[in-house]
C-alpha cells in the first residue's frame, strides 16, 4: 500500500484497557472508522504473541468492515509485532528500542508500510540516511506530555513537532504527531507540516468513540489549509 493513498488525518493507537477492555477494543475501532478515522494502530505491550495475533486481527477485520461502509482504505498497523505483522499481511510500527528499521524493512514485503516513532530531529536524521531503508510514516512523538505514556522523551512542542514534519515530508515520508492530543489542541496541529494527529485516550476513552472521532476531524478540518 502506498502512503500517498492513505488519509492521515486522524491516526488511532488502540489501548487494551481504555473503553471496557480488550473484547472492547474491535467496537471501538468500528465506531471510530465509522466517524472518520483514517488509520488504526494496534498496541498492546502484556499479552504474548499468539494472543496479541488474534486481538489483531479482530480489530483488523473491524476496520475492513467498517472501511467498506465508508467506501475508503483503513490500513492496520501493529506495533512491535513483526512476526505478528507478516503472520497477518499488516503494517508495522515500531520505536526507537524495538528493531533496527534496517531489519524490519528488509522483513516486509514491499506492500505492507512500516512507522517508526521519532523522538528527535537527530533520530529523523538517522531513519532518512537511507533513502531504500525510509519509514514510510513517522509518529512525532510526543508532541505534548501524556498519561498514556510513561516512557517517552520530553515534549517536543509543536514547533519542534512542525520542523520535523517538514523534514520528513521533503524526504517523502508522511508524518503524524502523537501525545498528548485531544479536542482542545488538535486544531494546532493543523496549522504545522504534520499530515494527521495520532489519539490515544480522545477515542479510546470516549463515550461515544465514533462522535469522538467526527469532531476531532472536524476540527483538524475547520483549522486546515490547502498545501
Amino acid at each position: 500500500m502506498s502512503p500517498a493513498g492513505v488519509d492521515w488525518r486522524l491516526y488511532l493507537v488502540t489501548d487494551p484497557y481504555l473503553g471496557g477492555g480488550r473484547d472492547a477494543v474491535p467496537r471501538v475501532v468500528r465506531e471510530a472508522v465509522l466517524g472518520g478515522v483514517g488509520v488504526v494502530q494496534v498496541r498492546d505491550k502484556e499479552c504474548d504473541d499468539d494472543e496479541f495475533a488474534t486481538r489483531a486481527l479482530a480489530v483488523a477485520e473491524a476496520a475492513s468492515r467498517a472501511a467498506s461502509e465508508v467506501g475508503r482504505r483503513v490500513p492496520v498497523f501493529v506495533n512491535d509485532r513483526l512476526d505478528v505483522a507478516l503472520e497477518l499481511g499488516l503494517h508495522l510500527h515500531i520505536g526507537q528500542a524495538d528493531m533496527p528499521l534496517a531489519r524490519a524493512r528488509a522483513a516486509l514485503p514491499v506492500d505492507l508500510m512500516v512507522g517508526l516513532s521519532i523522538e528527535s530531529e537527530a533520530q529523523l536524521a538517522a531513519a532518512l540516511a537511507d533513502p531504500a531503508i525510509s519509514p514510510d510514516v513517522i509518529g512525532v512523538s510526543p508532541v505534548w506530555s501524556t498519561p498514556t505514556k510513561t516512557d517517552t522523551a520530553p515534549a517536543l512542542g509543536v514547533r519542534a513537532a512542525d520542523r520535523i514534519a517538514r523534514v520528513a515530508g521533503e524526504a517523502g515520508v508522511r508524518s503524524v504527531g502523537i501525545g498528548g492530543v485531544g479536542p482542545a489542541n488538535i486544531a494546532d496541529l493543523a496549522t504545522t507540516a504534520l499530515d494527521g494527529a495520532c489519539v490515544v485516550s480522545a477515542i479510546m476513552a470516549a463515550t461515544d468513540p465514533r462522535a469522538a472521532a467526527a469532531d476531532l476531524l472536524a476540527r483538524w478540518n475547520a483549522t486546515r489549509r490547502p498545501r
